[in-house]
């Protein structure tokens, strides 16, 4: 014997269960903090790295707002946004799993424009 569904729902009633269903799916998106003021582009000498590592670079804003990202020393560099434009201090450094920071540098910054390009010595 054949399903009497198809009998007693009309196809729109059929899509619109389909749309709820799948809608019910999808995640609602993030609220999005803006876009970053600036980007600050790191680079250094990857061919100096020796044993695997990270750099890690991490500034705080002058009102005391943190940003930090690190990459693999192998790829040369990294690129930070920022919310705005100001004076940042913090500091760059190399890091290992397993193994303590070393080769800590203090650093302030100036980022007064979009793009800021920073060649630093590579932590090792």
């Amino acid at each position: 014997m054949r399903s009497s569904l198809p009998v007693l729902c009309p196809p729109w009633f059929a899509g619109v269960l389909a749309a709820a269903a799948l809608g019910a799916c999808i995640d609602a998106p993030s609220p999005d903090p803006g876009p970053a003021a600036a980007r600050l582009v790191t680079s250094w000498d990857p061919l100096a790295c020796g044993d695997p590592h990270r750099i890690v670079i991490e500034l705080e804003d002058e009102g005391g707002v943190p940003v930090s990202a690190s990459a693999p020393c192998n790829i040369g560099g990294l690129t930070l946004e920022v919310a705005h434009l100001g004076g940042y201090r913090g500091r760059i450094y190399a890091w290992a799993l397993e193994a303590p920071i070393r080769s800590v540098t203090q650093v302030e910054l100036t980022i007064d424009e979009p793009v800021v390009r920073w060649v630093v010595a590579t932590p090792l």
